[in-house]
């Protein structure tokens, strides 16, 4: 079953396997492409995955999270943005690339300054944000529809908005971060209005051939955020409106157990990146929730998160659970994974420990796999 195609949208995805976006921290302080960033997906498109989704690109300057993200805020990306996509083309037999786009917001390590739907204070970076205006709110819309445009023009089969792991987006849908009382806030209805203009402004740039994804939370784990019962209302009508493809993950900073006081910010438990996988927390930990969401849903979905094995896979696909499968860290220990497991080579299981020690080697490398114990 995972090797079959798939479409999405009308761009055909050639097996079921996705790499699911991950940050590399390997850009240049003003987010440009580098040769490192280059060779990583290079080698990624040359390990047999269907369809690789790079790490969340910010759309404004103002939407940074980290130092050395890559950046997609003006025309001047293009071309080295170009460079990666020319590069998954050229070394794979017809590998797919999405850029997935994102805005921050109460989440950044990098900005003091930072904004939001409503002024709720960012537990993890201990950071109070600044509520957005409605010119703030329209002047972010065009920017991620101008990204779109740039991707697009920058030779990507796709792009996937980040909407998920509370980042901007999901601020908007969730109601623990969404206080507004206008037009952007209250019901599900207007909670959806940002992500929804997003989409037509984008459509008016790329046509509707080109296919929006977009990765969304399921829940929140927050009192007072997203539940499963909102989120699956939330997919529908993301699916009415026109997003050829909905990822399904969870978790905002706000709910990560931060370390001790000298340790700083480094959290301790991460719910969208959960650690022993199989052992310590159970396999495959987003499936109960993709399953609810692919009731309501008329377009592929994608789950990502602790899929360990070749027959879990399969049978997820057999069961009809979600149409594709990210993986993320089994990728960064083994981004040939795909391969191996398309030709039959060697075990079932992935390599990966699911440590989480690839985290801390973004600060200092850049990502990969270090092979490390937990946090």
């Amino acid at each position: 079953m995972y090797s079959k195609p798939k479409k999405i949208g009308n761009l055909e995805i050639k097996n079921r396997f996705v790499r699911s976006a991950t940050y590399e921290g390997m850009a240049t302080e003003e987010g440009h492409v580098t040769e490192k960033l280059i060779k990583l997906y290079k080698e990624l498109a040359e390990g047999g995955v269907g369809l690789i989704i790079t790490g969340y690109a910010t759309v404004q300057k103002s939407g940074m999270t980290f130092d050395t993200q890559t950046g997609v805020y003006n025309d001047d990306f293009i071309s080295g943005l170009s460079k990666i996509a020319d590069t998954v083309h050229e070394n794979s037999q017809d590998c797919k690339i999405a850029l997935q786009i994102s805005h921050c917001g109460r989440q950044s390590r990098y900005l003091e300054n930072t904004i939001a739907p409503s002024a709720v204070l960012e537990k993890l970076t201990r950071k109070m944000p600044k509520e957005m205006t409605i010119e703030e709110i329209r002047e972010t819309i065009e920017a991620f529809s101008q990204a779109v445009r740039r991707v697009k023009e920058a030779g990507f089969d796709a792009v996937q908005l980040h909407g998920a792991h509370g980042y901007l987006i999901n601020q908007f849908l969730s109601p623990y971060t969404n206080k507004r009382t206008d037009e952007y806030g209250g019901s599900i209805e207007k909670r959806i209005k940002f992500v929804e203009e997003i989409y037509n402004r984008s459509v008016e740039l790329v046509g509707k051939d080109f296919p929006i994804l977009i990765k969304m939370n399921a829940v929140d784990f927050l009192e007072g955020g997203l539940t499963i019962e909102e989120s699956k209302k939330i997919a529908e009508r993301l699916s009415k409106i026109g997003y050829a493809a909905i990822e399904v993950s969870a978790c905002m900073w706000d709910t990560c157990k931060r370390s001790k006081k000298e340790l700083g910010w480094k959290p301790t438990f991460l719910p969208e990146s959960r650690t022993f996988v199989g052992t310590k927390n159970e396999v495959a930990y987003n499936l109960p929730f993709a399953k609810e969401i692919k009731k309501v849903i008329d377009i592929p979905l994608i789950v990502v998160g602790g899929i360990n094995s070749r027959d879990l896979v399969e049978q997820i696909l057999t069961e009809g659970s979600a149409d594709f499968i990210a993986l993320s860290r089994p990728l960064i220990r083994e981004p040939d994974l795909p391969n191996r497991w398309l030709k039959g080579i060697g075990d079932s299981k992935v390599e990966c420990l699911y440590c989480n020690g690839c985290l801390s080697s973004l600060i200092t490398t850049g990502l990969q796999c270090v092979k490390k114990e937990p946090l």
